[in-house]
């Protein structure tokens, strides 16, 4: 789970990483619960990014970018861009 070799700091960033992917997993299931997305995969920021264009999620865009602004700038083209290199790195790795 957390890769600590005795200092602080690996054990302070291993909860953080640990912190961002439980952030990761609750916004897919919102995403697929409550949102009825066909995409388990796909989380909140990404799809928002990626249906920009549809008047719901493109109000979803401006509000989740709204809410990230503080620590990251474009939090949903980044999500977007993050989810499709994991979905290609897990098809080349399958084969």
């Amino acid at each position: 789970m957390w890769r600590v070799d005795g200092s602080s700091g690996d054990w302070f960033l291993g909860i953080g990483a640990y912190l961002r992917r439980c952030g990761d997993a609750l916004s897919q299931l919102i995403n697929v619960v409550i949102f009825l997305s066909e995409n388990p995969n796909e989380s909140l920021s990404g799809r928002s990014y990626r249906e920009r264009r549809h008047w719901f999620w493109g109000k979803m865009l401006f509000l989740v970018d709204a809410i990230f602004f503080l620590l990251e700038k474009d939090h949903c083209r980044k999500s977007h861009q993050a989810e499709v290199r994991r979905a290609s790195a897990f098809l080349k790795s399958a084969d």
